[in-house]
């Protein structure tokens, strides 16, 4: 199973929004994945997802639920575990919440994916997560302050991983978003003593279907799964599964209007 922390320098910049689709592209592709809700007191998953979660992972910290209790079934491959959004979980310490959350994660054995969308800056258990994790991915858009804290989280990450992931949220086009990730590399290997292998996992142009979907609460990849952005959402899933399925056929083969809906409709 692949533990992947995703993560951002600063809040704001698509984080979330990227986790739930890319969870959700993954098991349309017959991968098993589990998705928590990690941005501690700020959790918003629930929200778009659009489901309702009656108990959370304040809940089994509390000691009133065990933690198989609080999954919620998105699909028959994916699942949230949601966080809590209050600010009661802020008095639990950081070492609480991981060892909860990792006892809880022995449920998981026959999953392939743990995408645990975290929240901003490099708080401890950002940095217990990161550290958990089998891989990193940081978040970015071209906006200067958020370029500044993604290279903040880039250079405490390469402390503790041979290698960082990167996606640039909201580009004009791919030629941005290569620019942007080239100079957060030169200057991560000119700066950082411990070689850092820095890669770029793609982009997400800025789009109005993303704002739209957002406020109704509903995800891109699956209100218009042959849309632009969505198709890079899948590039970016071509890149982290190898470009292929949970059955190992090629991605690209699968990559077309009837193949998308017929999961589509297997799967709802």
């Amino acid at each position: 199973m692949r533990f992947i922390t995703i993560t951002s320098g600063k809040g704001g910049v698509g984080k979330s929004t990227i986790s739930a689709n890319l969870a959700f592209t993954l098991s349309q592709y017959g991968y098993k994945v589990a998705l928590f809700d990690a941005d501690i007191g700020l959790a918003n998953l629930d929200i778009i997802l659009n489901v309702q979660p009656k108990k959370n992972i304040l809940d089994v910290l509390k000691g009133e639920c065990k933690f198989e209790e609080i999954l919620i079934n998105i699909n028959k491959n994916l699942v949230l575990i949601p966080g809590e959004s209050g600010e009661e979980i802020l008095s639990f310490k950081d070492e609480e919440l991981i060892k909860r959350f990792l006892d809880g994660t022995k449920n998981f054995n026959d999953f392939d994916f743990l995408i645990i969308d975290t929240g901003a800056g490099i708080g401890g258990y950002v940095r217990n997560f990161i550290d958990a994790s089998t891989d990193t991915i940081v978040v970015t858009v071209p906006d200067p302050s958020a370029i500044m804290d993604a290279y903040a989280m880039i250079k405490y990450s390469s402390k503790l991983k041979d290698k960082i992931f990167m996606i640039l949220n909201e580009v004009k086009n791919q030629k941005e978003a290569v620019a942007i990730f080239n100079k957060i590399k030169s200057v991560a290997q000119k700066h950082l003593n411990n070689k850092v292998n820095l890669e770029f996992l793609g982009y997400i142009e800025k789009s109005s279907l993303i704002s739209e979907t957002s406020k109704n609460r509903e995800l891109f990849v699956k209100k218009e799964p042959m849309s632009k952005s969505s198709l890079q959402v899948v590039q970016i899933v071509k890149k982290l599964t190898s470009n292929q399925t949970k059955d190992g056929k090629k991605i690209d083969e699968e990559n077309s209007i009837s193949t998308f809906f017929k999961r589509l409709f297997l799967n709802f």
